[in-house]
C-alpha cells in the first residue's frame, strides 16, 4: 500500500541569541528598546546602544526613552522629544518635563504625554491639551474628535486607567470596581485596528470596547495570570506582550509562548519591541533576547543537523556523543567527553545518515555511515573478547583517561594509550543491530556486506553460546544484556524486561538472518517463539508505567523496526505489530517524530504524520537542553495518574517542541519545569527533575542533545515516502 505523503512546507524557524552585560550593556537600566529598520536601539541613562549585524556599539545620544511609531523611531532625550535616524538624534520639541509616551491614533493623529501634560500636535507644532495624572507610564489614543475626548487613554501606576472626557477635558478614571478593569495598576496600554483598547496590568491582560463590555484575562483560553508589562502592535495585527512569565504573542488567532531558558534568560520580561521583519527584542533583569524568524522547509533543517553534527558532536573515530558546556548556552565552548554509549547513539546517527543517502544520493550521507559503522565495528573488535562489544572507547589525550571504575575500564592490549569500557547493556546491542541491518541493505557494497555479516556473526553466536547473554571478559554476564527464557520468563526480577528484552533478542536474530543467510539463527529465533512464547511476550512489550519511566521507549520502537521489515511471515508481523500498536497508541501524547514515523513506516494505518512534522519544526536550532518554566500556562492538561505509582503529577500531553525539556527519545517529554528553581518550586522527587529517571535532570543551558532526534525520524519519513519534503 502506497503511503500518504505529507509535504509540510515552509514554516517559521525562530532562532535567539543573548545580549548581556558582556555586550556592554547595564541591564538594570535599560528603560527601552526600539528598532530603526533591522538595527536595535537599547536606551539607557549614560548612553544609546545600537545592536546591528551582531554586534553593539555606544552612541553619544542619551534617551531616556524610545518610542517607534509607523516605521520612525523617536526619542525622549531630557525634555525633548527627538527621531532618531542611523544613530543620530534630530530634535522635534521641547516640553517643560520628560517624555513619557506618544501614540499615533488611527486617524494618523500624533498625541504625546510628559510626566506633567497631554499634547496633540497640530502644524507641525505640540498644543498642551490638558495635564497628566500623577505616575503616567503610557498612552494610547484612537483618534482625534473635537466633540468627544474619550478616544484617549492613559495609564498610571497609581492612579490607574484614565480616559479622557467632555468639552471641559478631563481624566474619567475606569475603576476595577466599577469596570472591568483588573487592576489600579495600568503598565502598558494600546489600541488594535478595530479602536478596541488592550490593558496589561500587574493582575493580568484585558481588553475594552470603549463603552461598558470588557473581556478579561480569564476569557482568554491559555493567557497566564500576573503581570504585563509591555506590549506591541504589528501594522499587520501580530500582537506581542512582555509579561513576568515570558513572551506571548497573539498571531493568527494563535497564543503562542516564548519562555525561560529556551528564550529568555529570566521569566520576567520588561520591555519588548518588534522589527518591520519580525525580529523580537525582549529585556530581561539578566539579558536581552533577540529573536529571530526565517521560512524553513524541513530539507533545509536537516542540512542545519547534518552540518551541525559533524562539528559538534562527532568524536574520535566517529562516535556521536551528546556535547557539554562550559559557558552557558555556547556550543562553541563545549566539549565532547567519553560516553558509555558510543555504540546505541553512533547507531542510530549510522541509521539517519543510511536513509539519507537512500533518499538523496549524497556522497557524505555516505562517507558519514560509513565511518560510523567502522567505529561501531571497532568497539566488538577491541575487546579480545570474541563476539564482545565495548560500550565505548577513551584516548589517553581525553581528560578522563585513566579514570572511572578500573574494573569495566580495560586498557587496550595491543594500545596503552586507547581504553575500552566493558559492562555493555542489551541498549548498545539495539544501535549495533538497527545500524548493521540498515547499512547492509541501503549503502554496503559487496566488501561491507560480507564485513558486516561477519561481525553480527561473531556477536550473535557470543550470546546465543552464553546462554542468551553478553558475558564480559571475566565471563560473567554483564548487568541489562539478558535475553535468557528463563530468567525473562520465570524471574520476577525481570518482570518489567519481558517483553523489551523479548523483542530485542527476536530482532537481533532476525537481522543476523538477514545479513548471513544462516538458517541456524532463524532456528533459534522460531525456538524462541514455540518453546518460550517469546512472540506473545512482544503482543503487548511495553508495560504500562504511569508515564515514567521511558529508557525502554526508543529501544522498542528501534528494535520493532528491524523484526518487522525482515519477517517474512505476515501472521508473525501481525502479532509484532500487535505490540506496536499498543506502544504508539500509549506513547501517542508525546508527539514523538520517531515513535510516529516508525509506525507509520511499519504499518498503513494514520501515524500523526502532522504532528510528527510540526515536531520537527518545533525542535530548536541550537539543541540545547535550557530550563524550562511553564507551570503558569492555563492551557495545560495535567495526569495524576502517576500518583498511583507514588509520583506526582505531570503533563498529560507533552508541550510543543519548543517549550519542551530537550531530550534524547529515552527520555521523559512530558516535563512542565525544570532546572527553574529560581522562580518556581519543584520538588526533587518529582518527574519534573528527578536524576533516577533518564532524561529528566540537567535541562541548565550545559548540555547539547545528539541531532539524531531530527535526522533519524526525518530521513526515515523521506524514505518510507511519509514526508515529501
Amino acid at each position: 500500500m502506497k503511503k500518504n505523503t505529507l509535504h509540510f512546507g515552509e514554516f517559521i524557524q525562530y532562532d535567539k541569541k543573548f545580549l548581556t552585560a558582556e555586550n556592554g550593556i547595564d541591564l538594570e537600566s535599560v528603560s527601552s528598546v526600539a528598532f530603526e529598520g533591522e538595527t536595535l536601539y537599547i536606551a539607557q541613562p549614560d548612553c544609546l546602544i545600537e545592536y546591528a549585524d551582531g554586534k553593539t556599539k555606544k552612541l553619544a545620544v542619551k534617551a531616556s526613552k524610545l518610542f517607534s511609531e509607523n516605521g520612525k523611531l523617536y526619542a525622549a532625550i531630557g525634555n525633548s522629544l527627538a527621531e532618531i535616524k542611523k544613530g543620530k538624534a534630530k530634535k522635534i520639541a521641547e516640553f517643560d518635563s520628560p517624555v513619557v509616551d506618544i501614540s499615533v491614533g488611527l486617524d494618523k493623529s500624533f498625541w504625546l504625554i510628559t510626566e506633567d501634560s497631554l499634547y496633540l500636535e497640530e502644524n507641525g507644532a505640540f498644543k498642551r491639551i490638558m495635564h497628566a495624572a500623577e505616575d503616567t507610564v503610557c498612552l494610547a489614543a484612537l483618534d482625534n474628535k473635537s466633540k468627544y475626548g474619550e478616544t484617549v487613554y492613559t495609564g498610571s501606576t497609581a492612579e490607574g486607567l484614565l480616559s479622557m472626557k467632555g468639552k471641559r477635558r478631563h481624566w474619567a478614571e475606569l475603576i476595577p470596581d466599577t469596570t472591568g478593569v483588573l487592576s489600579q495598576k495600568i503598565n502598558c496600554i494600546a489600541i488594535d485596528g478595530l479602536g478596541h483598547l488592550w490593558v496589561g496590568s500587574d493582575e493580568g491582560l484585558n481588553i475594552y470596547d470603549g463603552r461598558n463590555y470588557w473581556f478579561n484575562g480569564n476569557d482568554f483560553y491559555s493567557v497566564p495570570d500576573g503581570s504585563f508589562n509591555d506590549m506591541y502592535f504589528a501594522p499587520d495585527g501580530k500582537k506581542y506582550f512582555a509579561t513576568n512569565t515570558g513572551v506571548i504573542t497573539l498571531i493568527e488567532g494563535k497564543i503562542s509562548y516564548f519562555s525561560y531558558g529556551v528564550w529568555l534568560m529570566h521569566p520576567t520580561v520588561k520591555k519588548i519591541t518588534v522589527s518591520a521583519n519580525g525580529t523580537i527584542a525582549a529585556v530581561t533583569p539578566e539579558g536581552i533576547s533577540i529573536i529571530t524568524s526565517k521560512y524553513m522547509t524541513l530539507e533545509e533543517k536537516a542540512a542545519h543537523y547534518d552540518a551541525y553534527a559533524e562539528k559538534y558532536f562527532t568524536r574520535n573515530e566517529g562516535y556521536q556523543v551528546s556535547r557539554k558546556l562550559t559557558k552557558y548556552g555556547d556550543m562553541d565552548s563545549g566539549k565532547l567527553p567519553a560516553s558509555d554509549n558510543d555504540g546505541l547513539f553512533t547507531g542510530v546517527y549510522c541509521a539517519a545518515e543510511c536513509f539519507r543517502y537512500a533518499v538523496t544520493g549524497d556522497k557524505k550521507a555516505k562517507e558519514n555511515a560509513k565511518r560510523a559503522v567502522e567505529a561501531m565495528i571497532k568497539l566488538t573488535e577491541i575487546t579480545g573478547r570474541k563476539g564482545f562489544t565495548a560500550r565505548a572507547t577513551r584516548h589517553s589525550y581525553e581528560d578522563d583517561f585513566g579514570t572511572g571504575n578500573r574494573e569495566e575500564w580495560h586498557i587496550c592490549e595491543d594500545n596503552p594509550e586507547m581504553e575500552w569500557l566493558g559492562e555493555t547493556s542489551s541498549d548498545e546491542m539495539t544501535g549495533h543491530y538497527f545500524a548493521y541491518g540498515i547499512y547492509f541493505d541501503l549503502v554496503a557494497d559487496k566488501n561491507e556486506k560480507k564485513k558486516i555479516a561477519e561481525v553480527v556473526k561473531t556477536i550473535t553466536d557470543h550470546i546465543i553460546e552464553n546462554n542468551f547473554h553478553l558475558t564480559d571478559i571475566d565471563g560473567v554476564p554483564t548487568t541489562w544484556a539478558n535475553w535468557e527464557p528463563d530468567l525473562l520468563n520465570n524471574d520476577d526480577r525481570w518482570f518489567y524486561e519481558r517483553g523489551t528484552n523479548s523483542l530485542e533478542i527476536l530482532s537481533f536474530l532476525k537481522t543476523t538472518y538477514h545479513v548471513t543467510g544462516e538458517e541456524k539463527y532463524n532456528d533459534v529465533y522460531k525456538m524462541l517463539i514455540s518453546k518460550h512464547h517469546y512472540a506473545m511476550n512482544c503482543m503487548q512489550y511495553k508495560y504500562e508505567d504511569a508515564h515514567v519511566a521511558h529508557i525502554d521507549d526508543q529501544l522498542d520502537f528501534i528494535n520493532i523496526y528491524p523484526l518487522i521489515v525482515y519477517t517474512d511471515s505476515d501472521a508473525e508481523k501481525e502479532i509484532f505489530k500487535m505490540g506496536l500498536t499498543h506502544h504508539w497508541e500509549y506513547e501517542r501524547p508525546e508527539r514523538s517524530p520517531l515513535f510516529n514515523i516508525v509506525y507509520g513506516a511499519l504499518t498503513n494505518n494514520s501515524c500523526d504524520i502532522e504532528f510528527a512534522a510540526k515536531s520537527l519544526s518545533e525542535m530548536t536550532l541550537d539543541l540545547i537542553r535550557w530550563p524550562v518554566y511553564n507551570s503558569h500556562r492555563k492551557d495545560l492538561v495535567w495526569d495524576t495518574e502517576q500518583e498511583e505509582v507514588g509520583v506526582p503529577p505531570q503533563l498529560k500531553y507533552a508541550l510543543e517542541y519548543s517549550a519542551r525539556v530537550l531530550s534524547h527519545y529515552d527520555g521523559n517529554q512530558l516535563v512542565c519545569d525544570s532546572g527553574a528553581e529560581r522562580f518556581v518550586d519543584i520538588n526533587s522527587k518529582t518527574v519534573n527533575r528527578t536524576s533516577t529517571l533518564p532524561g529528566t535532570a540537567g535541562a541548565n543551558g550545559m548540555r547539547a542533545m545528539m541531532p539524531y532526534i531530527y535526522l533519524l525520524p526525518y530521513w526515515m519519513g523521506r524514505y518510507y515516502g511519509l514526508l515529501g519534503d
